[in-house]
């Protein structure tokens, strides 16, 4: 079946896609302004934290606070263990 009929017709030939009206090549200020923010925010996430800087300082950080949770469950053990008057 010839469906060249059927199918719809440009007067031009060129198809739609073609005769698109030419576009600003121009990005605006709003997506500019987006554009450096977007890019800040990458720069922010990627960057190395201090944690990986000092790791000597946070080990001895952790030590300190795991050793005062020790002595103070400790310290409530005794105190819920002990006999009362």
């Amino acid at each position: 079946m010839n469906t060249t009929l059927l199918a719809p017709q440009r007067p031009s030939g060129i198809p739609d896609t073609l005769r698109l009206p030419s576009r600003d090549t121009r990005t605006t200020l709003l997506d500019r302004i987006a554009l450096h923010i977007g890019l800040r925010l990458l720069i922010w996430g990627t960057r190395s934290p201090r944690l990986a800087d000092d790791r000597e300082r946070h080990a001895r950080a952790r030590r300190a606070h795991e050793a005062n949770a020790a002595r103070q469950h400790g310290y409530l053990r005794e105190a819920l263990l002990a006999p009362r008057p």
